[in-house]
C-alpha cells in the first residue's frame, strides 16, 4: 500500500473510532439521563420561606408545624433543617466532619430513601424525644456498625438505628444535598441539643411534601388562603422539583441526542471513506496485482494481502482514535462543565474492536476487486 493511502486510511479509521467513542460514551449518558428522568418523576414539593431577594431564609419550627396542619388530607410531609456543620460528631474515639440534620420520622418515606441497615427512627421515638438517629450509608460502610454503636453529638450519646441511601435534594434548592456524611436526628432534639432549644429560630430550610393529586398551583393557593388573614404573613413558596429539573433534563437530552447523531453520521462517513481509499489503492496497483496473478498468485493470496494491510492500518488507527477520543471526550466535558461523554475501559475496548471489525468488513470490497483482476487486460493496458 502506498504511504499516502496508508496515512489516509489510518486517519479515516481514527475518525471512526472517535465517533464510536462518542456514540458509546454519549449513549451511556443518555441512558443515565433517561433513568434519572424516571427516578425523579415524583409529586414531591418543597415549601420554603423566601426573603425579599428570593433566597431561602429559613422558617421557624413553630411556623413549619403550623403549615403542616394546613396540608391536604392524605399528604405526607417532613421538616428539614439546615445542615449543622459545626456539630462535634464523635464515632468511637474519632471525630468526623459529618453534618447533622434535623428531620421528622417521615423523612425517609417522603424522599423514598433505601434503608440499607436497620430502620429509620419512628414517630413514637420522635414524640418520646428519644435520642436516636439514622446515618447515610457511607458512614456505615466507613466505620462499621460496631463503631456506630458509640456515636456522640456534642458529647451527647445517640443510638444509631439504621443507615439509609438515596439522592436527597428533590427541590433543586441552593441548599439541601444530604446524600453523604450526614446524621439525621429528630428535629426537636436537633433544636434542643444543637441550637439552644428555641423553636422560634428560623432554622427549618424546607418542608418537603408528598401530596398525591395536588399540583404546585393548588398547594400555593392553599398556603395563600391560610396566610391572607395574617398581618405578619411570611413569604412562603412552593418549589416543584420537576419544573426546573425536567426543563434542564430535556435540554440536556436534546443536546446529547444531537451529539449522538452527529457522531453516528461521522462514523458512517468514515466507513465510506475507508472503502474509497482502499479501493483507490487497489485501482492504482492493478498492474502490480496483475503481475502477481500472472506469476501464479491465487485470488485468495491477493485478498489476504489486502485484508492484512487494512487490518494493520485499522489497528494503528484504533490506537490513534482511542487517544483522540479521550482528548475529545475530556475537552467536551470540560467545555460544558458537565459529565456528558463517559470515557472508560468499555469505550476503549469498543473503539479498538470496532476499528478492527470495520477494517475487516471494509477490506472485503477492495479484496474482491483485487481478486477479480484480469492480468491479461491489465498488462495490455500498459502497452
Amino acid at each position: 500500500m502506498k504511504p499516502l493511502y496508508r496515512v489516509l486510511l489510518i486517519i479515516g479509521i481514527a475518525m471512526g473510532v472517535v465517533a464510536t467513542s462518542l456514540i458509546f460514551g454519549v449513549g451511556q449518558t443518555l441512558l443515565m439521563h433517561v433513568q434519572a428522568g424516571r427516578i425523579t418523576d415524583q409529586l414531591t414539593y418543597s415549601i420554603y420561606q423566601s426573603g425579599g431577594d428570593g433566597w431561602v431564609t429559613g422558617m421557624s419550627l413553630t411556623l413549619a408545624r403550623e403549615v403542616q396542619g394546613w396540608l391536604p388530607e392524605g399528604s405526607t410531609a417532613s421538616v428539614v433543617s439546615f445542615e449543622q456543620h459545626d456539630a462535634a460528631v464523635q464515632i468511637g474515639p474519632e471525630y468526623y466532619g459529618a453534618s447533622v440534620v434535623g428531620v421528622d420520622a417521615s423523612f425517609a418515606s417522603v424522599y423514598g430513601l433505601e434503608v440499607l441497615e436497620g430502620r429509620f427512627f419512628s414517630p413514637e421515638e420522635q414524640r418520646a424525644q428519644r435520642r436516636v438517629c439514622a446515618v447515610t450509608g457511607d458512614l456505615a460502610a466507613l466505620f462499621g456498625w460496631e463503631a456506630l454503636a458509640d456515636l456522640r453529638i456534642n458529647g451527647i450519646e445517640y443510638e444509631v438505628v439504621g443507615a439509609v441511601q438515596g439522592d436527597v435534594n428533590p427541590a433543586f434548592l441552593t441548599l439541601g444535598g444530604y446524600s453523604a456524611s450526614t446524621v439525621f436526628v429528630p428535629v426537636e432534639l436537633w433544636y434542643e441539643d444543637l441550637n439552644e432549644g428555641n423553636f422560634e429560630h428560623g432554622l427549618i430550610m424546607q418542608l418537603v411534601v408528598d401530596a398525591p393529586g395536588w399540583s404546585r398551583a393548588e398547594l400555593s393557593g392553599l398556603l395563600s388562603q391560610n396566610l391572607i388573614h395574617r398581618e405578619d404573613a411570611p413569604v412562603l413558596k412552593v418549589g416543584d422539583p420537576n419544573e426546573q429539573g425536567s426543563r434542564e433534563w430535556m435540554e440536556t437530552l436534546l443536546v446529547l441526542t444531537a451529539v449522538f447523531l452527529i457522531a453516528f453520521i461521522v462514523f458512517l462517513l468514515a466507513g465510506l471513506n475507508i472503502i474509497q481509499i482502499a479501493s483507490a489503492d487497489v485501482w492504482d496497483q492493478q498492474r502490480v496485482f496483475g503481475l502477481k496473478v500472472a506469476l501464479g498468485a491465487l485470488p485468495k493470496h491477493l485478498a489476504r494481502e489486502i485484508i492484512g494491510q487494512i487490518a494493520s492500518c485499522a489497528l494503528q488507527g484504533g490506537y490513534l482514535g482511542v487517544v483522540l477520543a479521550g482528548v475529545v471526550n475530556t475537552a467536551m466535558n470540560r467545555l460544558v462543565g458537565m459529565y456528558w461523554a463517559s470515557f472508560n475501559i468499555f469505550t476503549v475496548l469498543a473503539g479498538i474492536i470496532l476499528a478492527l471489525l470495520v477494517g475487516w468488513i471494509t477490506a472485503v470490497v477492495p479484496a474482491r476487486q483485487a481478486a477479480q483482476i484480469d492480468p491479461v487486460a491489465v498488462l495490455q493496458q500498459e502497452r
